[in-house]
């Protein structure tokens, strides 16, 4: 073997690699230089090291049960580069050997220097076999070569080696992962008329475009396909009933889920806690908790024991439909120890239902069960506190949360940003902001878009414009909310041009205005006296694809009212009815005002 590579090695090793007469190393040695969890490659390594130290060198085979288990270990660039340590002794190589280094240039994602290896091999006259096909194939799958793969598949076929399970499924779970599930369920039909196939090959293929077709919304099928892999004769294992039941709980399928989980049972497929979870969390994300509990019920009868997670699930899915009382009491009566994530969960539940108390309590608790806050406890505690407005006790957290050594998350300063600004403090929120920056934590679209709009609804216009060039050179796109905070800032501050520009910017940039952007500039226009712009506006909207709601028909009534434009303000009224909406008490109260000085005819004062 000839290949060229600068592998990065593990150091500890690095001298042993590159020295010109490996000397024997004690394996003691070894083991006193390394801690546990290296033991088992160092263990490997030793016995390379056993193997080279040889005279007369032993068949290569052997050196292949070494860089095997280190394969295993997931140290590819390790095992080329013993490889390459290979090519300097007088050692006849194989395709067993070619075969390890085509694999680990793959798990590398470097295919091309596995196809180079695989090129030389030929020319040494090799004759490839199953494994060497299947690493390329599903080599050049998982890097998105798709069609590379077909040649490859193509070209084991020219070679006379017969494809099986492994290969089918290869180019099946590529198929998948490209989104062209359609041409894997043809491929999946062609492969179990042509061919017979064991009932593992057959059944990890049909599990695999089972998965890919309930990602992609299409569980109907994913069930027309599970009764057909029925009737074909293969029997659906643990994964096949994973995919399926985790497809039809996302999409709501109630009866459908629980017929499979009944069919599941009765046929006796094995489950493991980490399987029975897995099931679990599917039934409560959805909110199913008396099936939820009927399963755990069913589970503990069989024997399983729940865990940690087990309870986790439970009281996550109690908290989802507001059972808090349920969630409360599975935390009272756990028997295998709370975790970080129990009291998360639970601290969650209380602060979204306005428990602040509760929640407060709970995390106080906390320090009772030697279980340390981790940043989500905090953030969510934080959160918590400012949805009641409680800001100082929050800010409070926050110092507490820095002075235990606990580092703040973007999402954990946003929260507080955005609370800050909604009490007018600003300044105090800018501060935090550059706080941020500081501590070396980027803020994201969402946390400029909170200052800009705090700066914007104080009148700070020119501190927003700067952080919002700021925002474009970080190479963060602004999203509609930004553009829409922007915009408003500017129309209020009487800057109505610039609004335009930035309008225009927004619509060439991708971003879609949104109803609210489309009535920040209609009022920008009404406020000062643009009505034909605001019509023009309106029109545009609609032919957009983005319709009016009531905020949008009551923002164009008002101006026309108050550009004494009666007719086209009773247009906009009617439309108004017609599509359902109600007036809002400003404007009914200048409807009302027209009304009493006789400006209103008949229709106008039946419709007020």
């Amino acid at each position: 073997m000839t290949m060229k590579c600068n592998p990065s090695s593990l150091k500890p090793v690095r001298k042993f690699l590159h020295s010109q007469v490996p000397k024997p190393i004690s394996r003691h040695e070894y083991r006193r230089k390394t801690d546990e969890n290296s033991l088992a490659l160092y263990d490997e390594l030793f016995k390379f090291n056993q193997l080279i130290t040889r005279q007369p060198l032993p068949a290569i085979t052997h050196f292949c049960k070494v860089l095997t288990s280190i394969v295993n270990m997931n140290y590819y660039s390790l095992v080329i580069s013993l490889i390459q340590r290979l090519d300097t002794l007088p050692l006849e190589s194989d395709i067993y050997s070619t075969n390890i280094t085509i694999n680990c240039y793959c798990r590398l994602n470097r295919v091309d220097l596995g196809l180079s290896v695989f090129g030389n091999a030929l020319k040494r006259g090799y004759r490839p076999d199953c494994v060497t096909f299947n690493t390329l194939i599903n080599g050049l799958c998982v890097t998105g070569g798709f069609n590379y793969a077909r040649q490859v598949f193509d070209e084991m076929l020219g070679c006379g080696v017969n494809p099986n399970g492994v290969t089918y499924g290869v180019l099946i779970n590529g198929l998948c992962k490209m989104g062209e599930i359609d041409h894997a369920v043809v491929l999946l039909n062609e492969i179990t008329e042509e061919f017979e196939l064991s009932g593992s090959s057959s059944v990890v293929m049909y599990s695999t475009v089972i998965n890919a077709l309930c990602k992609n919304g299409d569980v109907d099928r994913a069930l027309s396909l599970f009764n057909e892999m029925i009737v074909k004769g293969v029997t659906p294992n643990v994964v096949t009933y994973i995919c399926l039941m985790q497809g039809l709980c996302r999409f709501g399928l109630r009866e459908h889920a629980l017929r499979l989980l009944d069919d599941m049972l009765c046929s006796n497929v094995t489950l493991d806690l980490q399987t029975f979870n897995v099931l679990l969390t599917a039934l409560c994300k959805r909110g199913w908790m008396v099936e939820s509990r009927n399963f755990l019920d069913f589970m503990v009868e069989r024997g399983l024991i729940p865990d940690t997670v087990t309870y986790n699930t439970m009281i996550n899915g109690n908290c989802l439909v507001r059972r808090l009382d349920d969630a409360r009491h599975l935390f009272n009566v756990m028997s295998c120890g709370c975790d970080v994530i129990t009291f998360n969960v639970l601290i969650n539940g209380y602060c979204k239902e306005n428990k602040i108390h509760e929640a407060l309590r709970l995390f106080n608790e906390m320090c009772r069960h030697n279980i340390n806050p981790n940043v989500v406890t905090y953030t969510t505690v934080i959160r918590g506190l400012c949805l009641v407005s409680r800001l100082n006790e929050a800010l409070v957290i926050f110092y507490k949360m820095q002075d235990c050594g606990e580092m703040a998350n973007v999402v954990t300063y946003s929260i507080l940003i955005d609370c800050l600004c909604k009490h007018e403090r600003v300044n105090n929120a800018l501060s935090l902001f550059k706080l941020m920056d500081d501590a070396g934590v980027a803020p994201d679209v969402y946390t400029f878009t909170i200052v800009i709009d705090g700066l914007c609804k104080v009148g700070n216009v020119e501190a927003a414009n700067e952080l919002f060039d700021e925002l474009c050179c970080r190479e963060l796109e602004p999203n509609v909310c930004t553009y829409t905070a922007m915009i408003g800032g500017l129309c209020r501050n009487k800057r109505l041009s610039e609004a335009e520009e930035l309008f225009v910017r927004m619509k060439e940039s991708g971003c879609e205005p949104n109803v609210h952007t489309y009535t920040i500039m209609i009022n920008g226009y009404c406020r000062n006296g643009k009505l034909n712009e605001a019509n023009e506006l309106f029109v545009k909207m609609e032919e957009s694809g983005c319709f009016a709601d009531g905020c949008v028909y009551n923002t164009i009534i008002q101006g026309c009212l108050l550009q004494n434009e009666i007719s086209t303000a009773v247009w906009y009224l009617d439309k108004l009815s017609e599509n359902g909406f109600e007036l809002d008490s400003y404007t009914e109260a200048l409807l009302l005002r027209f009304q009493s000085c006789g400006q209103l005819d008949y229709s106008v004062k039946k419709a007020v």
